[in-house]
């Protein structure tokens, strides 16, 4: 390709890279066409973008974003995965994925200024994400407080269990 062209892909990849914090790399060698598209199309439902690109061109976009060190991980056809929430929720849809179909091969990954290999990436899909965390951190402000209403509501019915066997003890003395 001349340099003009290869000038505009990396463009756009920067463009599409810009405000992303993290990526990850992937080889789609030997996957069918109806699996790219699927893998696409889930990719897309969470809002994440996959970009297949020539390693030299994805090399100096990686570089111009501060994603140093992944250009390297680069061999064999490759693709980008970046958008949405994150490397976290990228690292559990991608594993998955990738247990299920054997020809997607998880190369590396980038997050917090670090690469990732396999394993990190894997030990990152692991950590709970945006959606989990706030549910943990709700259910700690609302787990006291619900535990708190439960004992009240506990309490209550104690006592007006035992005011209905004062009442009952009174009404069979006749004193009621």
């Amino acid at each position: 390709m001349s340099k003009a062209v290869n000038s505009a892909l990396v463009e756009t990849l920067s463009k599409d890279l810009e405000g992303h914090e993290s990526c990850i790399v992937v080889s789609c060698e030997g996957m069918t066409v109806a699996e790219t598209v699927a893998l696409r199309a889930k990719l897309r439902a969470q809002n994440y973008r996959m970009r297949v690109v020539k390693n030299t061109l994805a090399s100096l976009t990686l570089e111009r974003h501060k994603f140093s060190g992944l250009g390297a991980r680069l061999a064999g056809p490759n693709a980008l995965v970046f958008g949405g929430e994150g490397a976290i929720g990228i690292a559990k849809l991608l594993v998955e994925e990738a247990r299920t179909n054997k020809k997607l091969k998880i190369r590396a990954g980038f997050c917090d200024g670090e690469v990732l290999d396999l394993a990190g990436v894997e030990t990152l899909s692991k950590v709970p994400g945006r959606k989990e965390l706030f549910g943990m951190v709700l259910g700690g402000l609302f787990g006291p407080a619900i535990d708190m209403a439960r004992n009240l509501d506990g309490l209550f019915t104690e006592v007006h269990g035992l005011i209905e066997a004062l009442e009952n003890k009174k009404a069979a003395e006749g004193g009621g």
